[in-house]
C-alpha cells in the first residue's frame, strides 16, 4: 500500500519517509469503485477526486498513534439538532463554551479526526459552494475552543495531505529545533 502512496501522493509520502518512525496504522483496504460511489450517494455530494484517490490507496489509516485517523465512518457530515432539542445539561455545555449555536462547522463534511490541538478536533470540508476546480476548501474545527472555532487550513485536499504532517503542532523537538510548548509531545 505505501507504494500506492508514492505513486498518488508524493508530497505525502515523502513526508512520512522524513519523520522517523512515522508509520501508517490500522491500514483499511482500497475502496472499490462501487463503494466510492456508495459514499457519494449516501452524503448526497461528489467528492474530491483526490479523496477518491486516497480511498483507492486505503479506505482508513491512522497516524501519530491517532492523532490522524481516517476511517471508515468518514465522511460525515456536521449536523447539529436545533438549541431547543437539546438535553438541559447539552445547553449548559454550550452556555459554558459560549459562540452560539449551532457551532460554525454546521453543514460541513468530516472527512477525518485531526488532533492538532485537542482529542476530537475534526478536519472538514465546506462543501456549500460546489466543488472548486475539483476541491473543496478544508477547515479544522478546535471543538474544545472557547467558543468551538473553525478556520481554514486549505484550498484543496491534495495540497493539505502534503503539507499537515509539517505543521508545528505534529512536529517533534528534533523536527522543530526547540521544546514543543504545546504539551502534545507528538
Amino acid at each position: 500500500m505505501p507504494q500506492r502512496f508514492q505513486k498518488y501522493f508524493p508530497e505525502f509520502y515523502q513526508s512520512l519517509v522524513k519523520r522517523n518512525g512515522a508509520e501508517l496504522e490500522q491500514v483499511l483496504l482500497p475502496a472499490t469503485d462501487a463503494e466510492i460511489a456508495d459514499i457519494e450517494r449516501r452524503c448526497g455530494v461528489p467528492l474530491p477526486d483526490s479523496y477518491k484517490r486516497l480511498l483507492r490507496c486505503a479506505r482508513g489509516f491512522w497516524l501519530l498513534g491517532g492523532s490522524i485517523q481516517f476511517g471508515s465512518q468518514h465522511p460525515f457530515f456536521h449536523d447539529f439538532p436545533p438549541l431547543e432539542k437539546l438535553t438541559p445539561q447539552q445547553r449548559q455545555v454550550v452556555a459554558r463554551k459560549g459562540g452560539g449555536w449551532p457551532p460554525a462547522s454546521q453543514g460541513m463534511l468530516c472527512f477525518a479526526e485531526f488532533f492538532m490541538e485537542a482529542d476530537g478536533d475534526q478536519v472538514l470540508w465546506d462543501v456549500s459552494h460546489g466543488l472548486r476546480n475539483g476541491e473543496y476548501p478544508i477547515y479544522y474545527y478546535a471543538h474544545e475552543a472557547r467558543p468551538p472555532s473553525v478556520r481554514k487550513l486549505s484550498e484543496s485536499f491534495d495540497t493539505w495531505l502534503g503539507e499537515f504532517l509539517r505543521y508545528r503542532e505534529f512536529l517533534s523537538e528534533d523536527e522543530e529545533g526547540r521544546p514543543r510548548s504545546d504539551g502534545l509531545g507528538l
